[in-house]
């Protein structure tokens, strides 16, 4: 869980994903869902290449507030052309 109260302490949740086998720069995506399946905050979209990469959530939605607590979904989504590569994970937010 992170608490995104802001204390400077644990405020942002780190997403973190590696690209390997792609020979070109393709599109990804990270959005945050709550448990309804309701998009809360599209966290990066755009073009990355081979390599590691980090994006941060800081518990805001889309309209910069903050959520409510609780438990989230983030889903990390690549496009490769030929078929495309979705990952999840749950994420906590409590204060």
């Amino acid at each position: 869980p992170f608490t995104p109260n802001g204390d400077k302490v644990n405020d942002a949740v780190n997403i973190s994903y590696t690209l390997l086998r792609i020979t070109a720069a393709v599109p990804v995506s990270i959005e945050i869902y709550d448990l309804s399946g309701s998009l809360v905050k599209e966290v990066y979209s755009g073009e990355d290449s081979i390599g590691e990469y980090n994006r941060f959530w800081d518990g805001t939605d889309d309209q910069s507030e903050l959520v409510a607590p609780g438990i989230y979904l983030y889903r990390i989504r690549v496009d490769l052309q030929t078929e495309e590569e979705v990952q999840s994970g749950v994420i906590a937010v409590v204060y």
